[in-house]
């Protein structure tokens, strides 16, 4: 392997990855295990096999554009494991069959990567079985993992991994890539606050469902705070704890726009500009001090029903809402 400084300097400079010129700064060599993450599947996806190629690269392409590269960017490089999701978990026999990979004399470089896409759903077995090659990959292996949801991934992976954050692009970046695959301006503007980080199949297949979450977000809050109808809170309680990670986002937005509301903030500065005139009465009546503290509460929600209740964490929140608003009646 090559040593000190000038390796990571070599992957940087042959890689248009931003995490690859980080970490030229951090470590005198690329490490041995990369923790990937961010609010974008795709872009996670992406991001890592960008890496993956510059690693097993033999030449340092700098436009990886090269053999070697074109097959590690479609994941199809003899030293380089894909391990995915098989149903509700990552299983401990997928593990094994990455370290028993990893152990093994590379076909072409002069290394082995092994890509842990949602790192987040290993199970119990599968995250014991990786801690100790996380600790000690040996000279030729380096594990990346990637994760939408960081925090639900065990304190023992986390400390094992150098952590790197990869960002989605702006929303306006996000809206032209979604216009450019044929999506009309209205579309194009939902899925980028909606479905960041859906493929294009899923974006056709979830944006109407999204976008009902959001109105009936919007409306149980409305009744909740403006009518006091407390069961339209306690509904809204119900349905977040069971809520996919993009929709827990916008609840979370929601409320983060109805704070900028209650300071007086351009409705033009709000994630979701769609719903801005229910959100405007809304931070008008609850103000922006118990708003503010409202999204951190809920932006603290328990990652999943394994650690902690989430249905009850959100009726919390909910009624010291509703209880804010009752007090300035």
């Amino acid at each position: 392997m090559v040593g000190a400084v000038g390796e990571v300097r070599r992957l940087s400079s042959a890689s248009s990855s931003p995490i690859l010129r980080r970490l030229e700064g951090v470590s005198g060599r690329f490490p041995g295990a990369l923790l990937l993450h961010g609010p974008s599947e795709s872009a996670l996806e992406e991001e890592s096999l960008r890496i993956a190629a510059s690693v097993l690269c033999p030449g340092g392409d700098p436009d990886r554009s090269c053999e070697s590269c074109r097959r590690a960017l479609h994941a199809f490089h003899p030293d380089l494991l894909n391990v995915q999701p098989e149903g509700v978990q990552i299983r401990v026999d997928r593990v094994r069959e990455a370290i028993a990979f990893g152990a093994g004399k590379p076909y072409e470089s002069a290394r082995r990567v092994v890509r842990i896409a949602r790192a987040e759903i290993l199970g119990p077995e599968a995250a014991n079985a990786l801690l100790k090659s996380l600790e000690e990959p040996g000279a030729q292996l380096h594990w990346i993992l990637t994760t939408t949801r960081p925090e639900s991934l065990l304190a023992t992976i986390r400390s094992r991994c150098l952590a790197a954050p990869v960002a989605s692009g702006t929303r306006s970046d996000r809206v032209r890539e979604w216009q450019a695959r044929g999506f009309d301006a209205e579309d194009a503007a939902d899925l980028a606050i909606l479905l960041p980080g859906a493929e294009e199949k899923e974006a056709r297949e979830r944006l109407e469902e999204a976008r009902r979450f959001r109105s009936d977000a919007i409306e149980a809050l409305a009744a909740g705070l403006l009518d006091r109808k407390i069961a339209s809170l306690v509904l809204l309680a119900e349905r977040l704890g069971r809520a996919e990670p993009a929709e827990l986002t916008s609840f979370i937005e929601l409320l983060a726009d109805a704070a900028l509301a209650a300071a007086g903030v351009s409705a033009e500065l709000f994630s979701h500009r769609a719903a801005a005139g229910p959100l405007v009465q809304i931070g008008r009546r609850i103000g922006s001090a118990a708003l503010t503290k409202a999204v951190r509460v809920a932006a603290d929600h328990p990652p999943d029903t394994r650690r902690g209740n989430r249905r009850l964490h959100f009726e919390m929140v909910l009624l010291e809402l509703w209880l804010a608003a009752s007090s300035t009646r």
